[in-house]
Order: C-alpha cells, then structure tokens, then sequence
C-alpha cells in the first residue's frame, strides 16, 4: 500500500519540506511505486487522492514564468493539503 506517499505528502503540508524537494521527491517515488505495480493495490479513494498529488506536483513550477495553470509553492501546499484531508489516518 502506498501510505508513504501519503505521509510523505502530510509531511510536506506540514512544512517539514520545500516545495521544490517535495515536488521532485514525490513524483518519483510515485513513479517508482507505479513501476513495481504497487499503486493499483491501493483502494480506489486513497490511488485517486495520490494520483491527484502527483498531478498538482507535476503543475508546480517555482519560476514566476509560471503559465497559468501551473501552480506556485502555496498554491501547491494548498492543494495537497485539500487532497490529503480527503483520506482519514489510521
């Protein structure tokens, strides 16, 4: 089960993490847990909330060339923040 990604996300929300580290971090370590299969074994409700994590983390861009749709540091830690409320903690 990928619960580490989602503490991992938590952690970010909880300001342990840069935008910049998070944003990076996180998409590959969902990278790598989707290469090993291990994201379909997650219940339908939790492997939205990550997949929709990794989406807003790939949109992040910390440049203020940013285009429109893409996401600044808190608009990032907003939206994690949102998804991760979604999924109740053990």
């Amino acid at each position: 089960m990928s619960f580490t990604l989602l503490e991992f996300a938590r952690s970010y929300v909880a300001g342990r993490l840069t935008a910049d580290i998070f944003s990076e971090a996180y998409i590959e370590l969902w990278k790598i847990e989707r290469d090993r299969n291990l994201l379909q074994l997650d219940e339908p409700l939790l492997s939205e909330c990550l997949s929709s994590i990794f989406c807003a983390a790939d949109m992040y861009q910390p440049d203020e060339s940013r285009e429109e749709y893409e996401l600044n540091d808190e608009m990032l830690k907003s939206k994690v923040a949102s998804l991760t409320q979604k999924i109740v903690a053990d």
